[in-house]
């Protein structure tokens, strides 16, 4: 309420001023990729997105499949992202990894048994082979990559 006061005064006086994100030399937020469609489904690409990439990857890919449920509202899922997706990259050749937003698709992650973002599952040969809840060292995601991506 005291916030909202001195902003009424402030506005009121012509004191107040508007500043955008891209005036003040701030990062602004880019777009999430789309989710992949049949159109631009690749499946020889690492990185994917969205309810389409993970039923096809999931039938078809002979790698390890990470699936990263997360929202954007999700601050530790702000934080793990870069961090997953960079020892992802280290095994490109050996996973593939999907990103699903909880938002955007509730039912792929209810029937997934995802009650808590972020959460990382990692299926192989139609199986799950494992799941990790919050944000872990580096170290463990490469470990449990190591001993399940052949």
């Amino acid at each position: 309420a005291a916030a909202l006061s001195v902003e009424r005064h402030l506005t009121a006086k012509g004191l107040l001023m508007e500043i955008k994100s891209e005036d003040a030399g701030l990062p602004v937020k880019k777009k999430e990729r789309k989710a992949d469609s049949e159109d631009d489904f690749d499946i020889e690409q690492t990185n994917h997105r969205g309810e389409y990439a993970l039923r096809k990857l999931y039938h078809e890919s002979d790698r390890l499949v990470t699936v990263l449920y997360s929202a954007p509202t999700c601050g530790p899922c702000r934080v793990l992202k870069p961090i997953f997706k960079k020892v992802v990259s280290e095994y490109s050749d050996k996973v593939h990894f999907i990103e699903i937003d909880i938002e955007e698709s509730p039912q792929i992650a209810e029937s997934a048994g995802v009650t808590g973002t972020p959460t990382i599952q990692y299926f192989k040969n139609k199986a799950k082979v494992g799941q990790m809840g919050g944000v872990k060292m580096k170290r463990e995601y490469r470990e449990f990559i190591e001993k399940n991506a052949s």
